[in-house]
């Protein structure tokens, strides 16, 4: 796979993981959302989903790339998305 696409930075937005213990209402956690940042080669994309991969391997074999560390972020929830050019 020659270099095909640049890597992309991924600003967005996620909930906040849960909280699986008990706590009484009145102490209940903040409503905050949670900042992201991701960076990778774009591997698949849709109306609705982005899907990065940040690790590419056997990208010169001429055959098939390897990728691991997929992560699908719904395009709701992205907030900036920035192209990153070498040398610059």
């Amino acid at each position: 796979m020659s270099k095909k696409h640049n890597p992309i930075l991924v600003e967005w937005i996620d909930s906040a993981q849960p909280i699986a213990a008990w706590m009484f209402l009145e102490n209940k956690p903040g409503l905050e959302i949670v900042e992201c940042v991701s960076v990778g080669w774009p591997v698949g994309e849709t109306d609705e989903v982005l899907m990065l991969a940040p690790n590419l391997g056997d990208i010169e074999s001429g055959g098939s790339a390897q990728a691991s560390g997929f992560i699908r972020i719904p395009k709701s929830a992205v907030t900036r998305r920035v192209e990153l050019i070498e040398g610059v």
